[in-house]
């Protein structure tokens, strides 16, 4: 379990599936859905994937649990681990709309970036996110991410072209950062 002051990432478990597929088939979630997510889940495909992960060396699925209240209101993820050159990505979603806005979401990248870089000790965290996605993109800048590069008409979606925008952090300007949310 990862703790701030707000929330806390727990593992994802089975116990959070049918909530989890309430938020993954929501149409706001939908339109921020990244390409290769399966639309729509059912509980069985969700609890077939928890039951196939992969390694947890290469992954880690956290359910995002509101201290206040302890109610999962989003997941927060890392993946694709490259242990040669010390580097992953993240993904995150607050599936509880009255959650959002409240620097929750910059509060679990935080944390789930305290762990990568000191408990996992890479060096690099990367993501990807639409270009439209206004309220990512200032909160993944909120915790220090910086903008690499756009990848034009990438993806495919509600019948046009959407461009992605690559953005990462390197474990020095994590250490550097003067993160302004609410811890």
């Amino acid at each position: 379990m990862l703790k701030s002051k707000n929330i806390e990432l727990v593992p994802f478990e089975s116990k959070y599936i049918k909530k989890f597929v309430e938020f993954r088939n929501s149409e706001d979630s939908r339109n921020f859905l990244m390409p290769g997510i399966p639309y729509p889940v059912t509980e069985g495909s969700v609890s077939e994937w928890l039951n196939k992960r992969a390694n947890p060396s290469e992954s880690g699925e956290f359910a995002i649990i509101y201290n206040e209240t302890k109610e999962y209101i989003g997941n927060i993820s890392y993946g694709n681990v490259d242990w040669k050159n010390r580097h992953c990505e993240i993904a995150i979603m607050i599936g509880e709309e009255k959650y959002r806005n409240r620097g929750l979401g910059s509060e679990a990248i935080m944390t789930l970036l305290d762990f990568i870089f000191n408990e996992l000790n890479l060096h690099r965290v990367e993501l990807k996110v639409y270009d439209f996605n206004e309220r990512a993109i200032r909160c993944y800048e909120k915790c220090g991410f910086k903008k690499e590069g756009l990848l034009r008409e990438a993806v495919y979606k509600h019948g046009k072209y959407i461009n992605e925008c690559m953005m990462s952090i390197i474990k020095e300007e994590f250490c550097k950062h003067d993160f302004q949310g609410n811890n």
